[in-house]
């Protein structure tokens, strides 16, 4: 009896291994992805408003404005690592570096989830924790400052946003669904999803970011 029982352990464990993602790797963004129509409040309406792009946008000062922005960025490399304790994820852009623990609730950390290279964290990103659901790999985050998750539109968050990253390998897609919520902002949650595409380089590229580094911004500001 006690022989069927480790069989049957064991074969539950193996297939709850075999179910997890193998989201590690290097991605890329594969196309403009999509999103659910967004529906501000009357502050989030207010804050959108208030917002100039030329000003407002935090990438100006090498600051990630949220991890929307940072997820759709075009470009850039996604550099994804699963250990037994973390999920680690460098981001090419601003030389980002997000360490997510797994585990529940009682592993939010009260830093941020993210660093740059040089050691400076940034509470947009917000602080994270991870689990498995079956084939799925679910990021939740809160704790986040004031941002934007479409810098284009000025759609903000704010320190009562939480989100939800669902990760799944589909077709050897990285299909990611990003869920904010955020009551005092959107009447419903607000819906993204992102498409990645596996590449073969296996270095992040030094970003190496410097203030208001844009020639574009410039010359916008410049015909203003």
């Amino acid at each position: 009896m006690l022989r069927i029982l480790f069989i049957i352990s064991a074969s539950l464990i193996s297939a709850s291994t075999l179910a997890i993602p193998e989201v590690s790797g290097m991605w890329l963004l594969n196309g403009p992805g999509s999103e659910s129509e967004i529906k501000l409040t009357a502050r989030g309406l207010e804050i959108q408003s208030e917002y100039d792009l030329l000003v407002d946008d935090p990438s100006l000062s090498c600051t990630p404005a949220s991890t929307s922005r940072i997820w759709a960025n075009p470009g850039a490399r996604i550099f994804i690592e699963q250990t037994q304790e973390n999920i680690l994820i460098s981001y090419e852009l601003f030389d980002l570096r997000r360490e997510i623990p797994i585990g529940d609730d009682s592993d939010f950390l009260e830093l941020p989830s993210t660093r740059n290279t040089q050691g400076i964290y940034f509470t947009e990103m917000g602080s994270s924790v991870a689990r498995y659901d079956n084939d799925t790999l679910i990021i939740r985050s809160k704790n986040h400052s004031f941002g934007y998750i479409r810098t284009s539109r000025g759609i903000p968050q704010s320190e009562n946003t939480e989100t939800i990253e669902e990760l799944k390998i589909e077709e050897n897609i990285l299909r990611i669904t990003h869920t904010y919520i955020d009551e005092t902002l959107y009447e419903e949650p607000f819906v993204l999803n992102y498409f990645y595409r596996r590449i073969e380089e296996t270095e992040i590229v030094p970003y190496e970011c410097t203030e208001a580094d844009y020639d574009w911004f410039n010359e916008l500001n410049a015909a203003k």
